[in-house]
């Protein structure tokens, strides 16, 4: 009996050190000393104008967070995999992050049907999928009900149309619009409720041209448009097809008496620059403001850039919010305390870009906060306040 209480003295002295070990060694993708997280990010295909600078400004940040000491005494290890943007490479690069390397939870996938894909994979494993990088990403079921194993950072594209239309009613008077989108996951559901929100303030959507992401000529959208004078026309999609359209119209000579004004994928200054002075004076819907200590601190941190980049920003700015829920998680996170941790803790959480974010049981979307930049020789400045999609629908 002596023998045993010595040895139940020996195991308690012992006790904190073994059992984080076994604790962590359970947990896939926790070490004593490291948390590996996932991310789905193209860095090889067409998404890459996109992906890579946010790639860049995770690692800015988890390299600030390991360098004093990680979270809660662990180092931050991000595994990125390139899907080179094409949905149908998804999966295999989501599988590999789980069975390959044994990732903790899956941090950012590039693109809303690249995420709806990876999705389809983490939910019913319960991992932790956190900011699915596209508006027209899933985070609820056919029910309406949260998924409950994501959560979404940014804003969905429907929010965004119901602003947009406000925004160029009740602010820029027009009267009527047309809309080029991509004819997705990304384009369809702002081309909804952009129409809701003209019709309610009093105008209307006069054409809907849709488009491949692949496709190479716009001369046959430019003259459908054009031929249902608009006063302006609303760019759905990404960078380079919406950047195409605008060199096609101005090759033919046509721009719309009030020009455009572009979806937030692309509110950085790589798109302005590539549309040169096509682009001026062509407003840019956005959802982040450098004006708060984070956006400074990013801005110190990033003195050396040439140029400002938002998605290296939103990439800082998200690595944060990640950050902040793995410390909220505990010393021995595991993907339940994970779940627990989104869903109870940010509650009007400061995001630090200016909106707030709010996450519940049952509530799993992103910011719903939008502000509209205006380009002004190849650069985007600010052009208003922000304006809350609650407040102007229904």
């Amino acid at each position: 009996m002596l023998v045993a209480v010595a040895a139940m003295f020996t195991l308690a002295a012992c006790g904190g050190s073994g059992t984080n070990t076994t604790a962590a060694a359970s947990v896939p993708g926790v070490s004593n000393d490291t948390i590996t997280i996932g991310a789905v990010l193209d860095t090889t295909g067409p998404l890459k104008v996109i992906c890579a600078p946010i790639l860049a400004g995770d690692q800015l940040y988890f390299d600030k967070i390991n360098a004093a000491g990680g979270i809660n005494g662990r180092k931050v290890k991000l595994v990125q995999v390139s899907d080179d943007g094409d949905s149908t490479k998804t999966k295999g690069a989501v599988r590999q992050l789980f069975e390959q390397d044994n990732a903790f939870a899956l941090f950012q996938v590039c693109g809303s049907g690249n995420a709806n894909v990876a999705e389809s994979y983490t939910n019913p494993k319960g991992i932790p999928f956190v900011d699915p990088i596209g508006g027209g990403s899933k985070f609820v079921d056919a029910q309406g009900k949260a998924l409950p194993w994501v959560w979404m950072t940014q804003p969905n594209y429907g929010d965004e149309g119901h602003v947009i239309g406000y925004y160029l009613t009740s602010k820029q008077h027009a009267k009527t619009v047309g809309l080029l989108y991509e004819d997705d996951v990304l384009g369809l559901q702002q081309k909804s409720t952009l129409s809701e929100s003209l019709q309610k303030n009093g105008a209307k959507l006069t054409a809907s041209i849709g488009y491949n992401a692949a496709q190479p000529d716009f001369t046959a959208a430019v003259q459908a448009l054009k031929a249902t004078h608009p006063d302006v026309i609303v760019l759905n999609g990404l960078p380079g097809p919406t950047a195409k359209f605008v060199a096609a119209a101005s090759s033919q000579g046509y721009r719309p008496p009030m020009g455009y004004l572009a979806n937030y994928p692309m509110a950085d200054n790589s798109w302005a620059k590539v549309l040169g002075s096509a682009g001026d004076g062509t407003y840019v819907s956005g959802y982040t403001s450098t004006t708060s200590p984070i956006g400074q601190e990013y801005l110190k941190a990033t003195s050396g850039d040439a140029v400002f980049s938002a998605y290296k920003f939103y990439g800082y700015i998200n690595s944060k919010i990640f950050s902040d829920a793995l410390s909220k998680a505990g010393k021995n996170p595991t993907r339940d305390s994970l779940r627990d941790a989104l869903d109870h803790d940010f509650n009007n959480y400061d995001t630090g870009f200016g909106p707030s974010l709010t996450w519940t049981p049952d509530k799993h979307g992103g910011v719903s906060d939008f502000m509209f930049f205006q380009i002004k020789q190849s650069q985007l400045t600010p052009a208003s306040d922000f304006i809350k999609a609650a407040q102007v629908w229904p």
